[in-house]
């Protein structure tokens, strides 16, 4: 079995995939293009799995863990960039701690800023800072030095590493989501099945966000909206949804 497996779903996203690539060092790479038009598979060659038509993040990085080997499975964006020994630093953490189930990245901006990387279940508050855009300015707040490792609810699926046992138990990624939201389901269900989750601030991976899928601001907030009114009803209930959905409608439009 191979340590580590590389996975990689993109759609549309040729020449940010292969840049993604070239930084990844020593494991498995599987490169899910998601029925490309830009001629991913063409510039890729080998190691390009091909799916016919686009199905959506989901159905591609469950595709690509079904056709992994390692023990250890990270799925990363196709606008992430590893910096050198991020894989390095995921696997030392899983070494150290055998009921470590699932781990994240410290994600950096282009800039070198640090990134909103996973943290506490999402509450109403928090999703309407994330839909309105008002998210962006909690960088403002956070400590210049990368925090120690700890544990949160979740980590962010852009830079996302899980030991195999645990995708086998609690995977795979719920398809119902239309881009966000899964990588949330299956911490917390990681969480819940007695595994550890943290973030590791030594794994730093450039993530540009939002390129991946290439959307205006407007479009980019309504997808955001809906998976995560999606993921809220499940866990909040339907007397949280209606609120929820008149104010996060509110603030996707501010």
């Amino acid at each position: 079995m191979t340590r580590v497996s590389v996975v990689i779903p993109t759609y549309n996203t040729a020449a940010m995939t292969q840049r993604c690539v070239r930084a990844v060092r020593d494991a498995e790479v599987i490169v899910v293009d998601d029925g490309s038009t830009d001629g991913t598979a063409e510039l890729l060659g080998e190691n390009v799995l091909r799916l016919e038509e686009n199905r959506g993040f989901a159905v591609a990085a469950n595709a690509g863990v079904a056709a992994s080997t390692g023990e250890i499975i990270v799925l990363l964006n196709s606008d992430a960039v590893v910096e050198p020994d991020a894989l390095v630093a995921f696997l030392r953490a899983f070494d150290a701690n055998p009921r470590l189930g699932v781990v994240g990245a410290q994600l950096l901006n282009e800039d070198g800023s640090p990134q909103w990387s996973g943290g506490a279940a999402p509450t109403l508050l928090w999703m309407l800072a994330a839909v309105s855009g008002a998210g962006r300015f909690a960088r403002h707040f956070r400590r210049k030095r990368s925090e120690p490792r700890r544990e949160v609810d979740w980590v962010s699926g852009a830079a996302m590493a899980f030991r195999r046992e645990v995708w086998e138990r609690c995977g795979p990624l719920d398809t119902t989501y239309r881009f966000y939201c899964q990588d949330i389901d299956f911490s917390l269900a990681a969480r819940a099945a007695g595994w550890e989750v943290c973030i590791v601030p030594e794994a730093r991976v450039v993530h540009g966000l939002g390129r991946t899928i290439k959307a205006n601001n407007a479009l980019h907030r309504r997808i955001l909206a809906a998976d995560l009114l999606t993921w809220g009803g499940r866990r909040y209930g339907r007397a949280w949804l209606l609120p929820a959905r008149i104010l996060i409608a509110i603030a996707a439009m501010v």
